[in-house]
């Protein structure tokens, strides 16, 4: 603001002071009335604003810088996104990605417990994708892996975020 504004306020931060200052020794003086204390109110209320309205006004004036603020916050933003969803496709391989889909699926299908399996599911158990008594009492060959290992509610919201990443990506 410039100083011309600066002056003109405190001119009128004084005019205030004095109407209040006027007000309560009116109270003071006589018999209190529910109008007078409604006046007192209201300008005790305008001596609060008043420092404020330099702010206010030169919020007004500058929309454009706040706008320009705004998009800057808002590339922020889609950079941060960007990155988060990158980091979701990137933290779980496709092969075990597509191990957790079929446990969502109930119907994993027939293995053969091969050293990689074996990581993957502790991997899925110990981040709480998957509910599994012992990785190792699970036989080494059968029909359904889903018989043995459970998907959370964990694994079913990471396939879905994961779902919409790759929706988003796409189009």
């Amino acid at each position: 603001m410039t100083q011309e504004h600066s002056t003109k306020w405190w001119a009128v931060f004084i005019c205030i002071a004095f109407i209040e200052a006027v007000l309560l020794s009116l109270l003071i003086s006589r018999q209190p009335t529910p109008l007078l204390f409604v006046a007192i109110i209201a300008i005790a209320f305008l001596l609060f604003l008043i420092p404020q309205l330099d702010e206010v006004i030169s919020l007004t004036f500058d929309r454009g810088k706040l706008d320009s603020k705004i998009t800057s916050i808002g590339k922020k933003v889609a950079t941060t996104k960007s990155r988060t969803d990158k980091l979701v496709l990137l933290s779980m391989s496709k092969a075990m990605y597509e191990h957790l889909k079929k446990f969502s699926a109930g119907n994993f299908g027939p293995y053969e417990m091969s050293d990689v399996l074996e990581r993957e599911l502790y991997h899925l158990k110990d981040t709480g994708y998957i509910e599994v008594g012992r990785v190792r009492d699970i036989p080494y060959q059968a029909n359904n892996l889903s018989d043995y290992v459970k998907i959370t509610d964990y694994g079913k919201q990471f396939i879905e975020l994961r779902k919409s990443i790759e929706e988003e990506n796409k189009g």
